[in-house]
């Protein structure tokens, strides 16, 4: 099952580059200006706007990959490769966090001399490009679910450009140099949140957890709110990758005929879809008493 490859897919494809190509030379401006400016706020800044390099990076992994057909090897494709590129990307921007943070508490110590002038300008032009982004990708007006993600994250590096922003006209004002380190340390942690929360959603992803806005009992409860259907049991609905959701089930019916339980198959289906977006349906129909499918259920659901 692919992904759109309308005109607005290939569009939101179009900016999504635009955003790759102006993010990545905020992350090499950044990191030089913080390098010689002695501001290790400015290069965390950096660190933070390489999550959306990243996320941008996976968002036209995930368009291209979605073209590709399924293959009798691979039946659902190479969804999946989004989500082993974004557990690797979580980890490793984890990683830089803790580095940026330890760095922080070391230069907390002994604050280096930080070029006030020139990180408020960098910071400045960094900003500039993070609203130029966001500015473009909010005209998709979050009918790509790709484009709207990078689109919060760029939000992100926006406040925390400003957090620089700030921080640079403290060590102008007053010089004191210790802000530097306690924004790099802000910044950190911001960093290190939104890697976390990639690599628990991808995490569940790989393991095949419930959606985590999906509850299975209220998905059991709309299956058997079809008419028709008696029972549900050996429920399971899983992520196949960002915004694709599958489910599998056993379901019994009051239906004499093939016919009548393909029916009411149908209905469900289309009632997963509308209610929680669940595409992919799978079920194997069963036609037992009503007192054995109560018996069966409460051991398993």
């Amino acid at each position: 099952m692919g992904l759109d490859l309308s005109a607005s897919s290939r569009t939101a494809e179009k900016r999504l580059w635009i955003a790759f190509i102006v993010s990545s030379v905020i992350v090499i401006v950044e990191f030089t200006g913080g390098f010689f400016g002695q501001s290790l706020a400015l290069i965390s800044d950096s660190g933070h706007v390489l999550t959306d390099v990243l996320a941008v990076g996976v968002g036209i992994l995930t368009l291209r990959l979605g073209r590709k057909r399924h293959t009798a090897r691979r039946t659902f494709g190479y969804h999946r490769a989004e989500i082993f590129a974004a557990l690797i990307n979580g980890s490793t921007l984890i990683a830089v966090a803790f580095l940026i943070i330890y760095e922080a508490y070391l230069r907390l110590q002994q604050p280096p001399t930080v070029q006030g002038p020139l990180v408020l300008t960098i910071a400045s032009i960094g900003l500039l490009g993070n609203l130029s982004i966001a500015g473009l990708l909010s005209q998709s007006g979050g009918t790509n679910l790709n484009v709207r993600g990078v689109f919060l994250h760029t939000v992100g590096d926006a406040l925390s450009s400003v957090a620089v922003i700030v921080s640079s006209l403290i060590v102008i004002l007053t010089g004191y140099q210790g802000i530097d380190p306690l924004a790099a340390a802000i910044i950190g942690v911001l960093v290190m949140l939104s890697a976390y929360r990639l690599v628990r959603d991808s995490t569940n992803i790989l393991l095949e957890a419930t959606p985590r806005q999906m509850d299975l009992e209220t998905v059991a409860k709309t299956i058997s709110g079809v008419e028709g259907v008696k029972g549900v049991h050996d429920l399971h609905v899983w992520t196949i990758t960002s915004g694709l959701y599958a489910l599998s089930g056993h379901v019994t019916v009051g239906a004499d005929t093939i016919s009548d339980g393909s029916k009411i198959v149908g209905k469900i289906a289309s009632r997963l879809k509308d209610s929680f977006g669940i595409e992919h349906v799978t079920l194997q129909v069963e036609k037992e008493t009503l007192e054995n499918i109560q018996e069966h259920e409460s051991s398993t659901i």
